[in-house]
């Protein structure tokens, strides 16, 4: 994805059902959780090599991802030269299954290989999350995106009564 393809939103409210403008929902099977599972392992021990955190609390996952992506900016990371696509892919990946993880959620994949518009969707509450659409912000803009502040945002809209 390039910069003027970075979608407006990084999660939707307000509506009954997912959003369609990204394509079809396909059914969530087996088959798909499993290669989905297998695609979140792999990035998760990609990330996990490459950058020394350990993501196998779902809590800590999004601080750690910030964490990551402050210091690429630290270091002289430009999204006009990196390779956003590998990094939006496996910080995407981890960045779902923590949603999935904390907030529960209904999985929505729109194509077989291209997972840049997956969602999660809880109709109880009509909020709709884009992990790899928070992603790519982060990597586009130094200032004002974090990804664990989209998970405390979304923790509020979808479990407003914490215990």
């Amino acid at each position: 994805m390039s910069n003027r393809d970075i979608p407006a939103f990084d999660a939707l409210s307000g509506e009954g059902l997912p959003y369609s403008g990204f394509g079809k929902i396909l059914p969530v099977t087996p088959e798909r959780v499993m290669r989905l599972k297998a695609a979140i392992a792999d990035a998760q021990k990609r990330v996990s090599e490459g950058f020394g955190f350990d993501f196998h609390n779902p809590a800590e996952a999004p601080k750690h991802l910030d964490a990551i992506v402050a210091d690429m900016w630290n270091t002289g990371w430009d999204p006009k030269t990196g390779n956003v696509n590998v990094f939006t892919r496996d910080f995407g990946l981890v960045l779902t299954e923590s949603i999935l993880g904390l907030l529960g959620g209904a999985l929505m994949l729109r194509a077989e290989q291209d997972l840049s518009h997956l969602s999660i969707f809880w109709v109880d509450f009509k909020i709709e999350a884009f992990p790899f659409h928070k992603v790519l912000k982060c990597l586009y803009r130094r200032h004002g995106e974090s990804m664990a502040s989209f998970v405390a945002g979304l923790a509020k809209c979808v479990n407003p009564n914490p215990r």
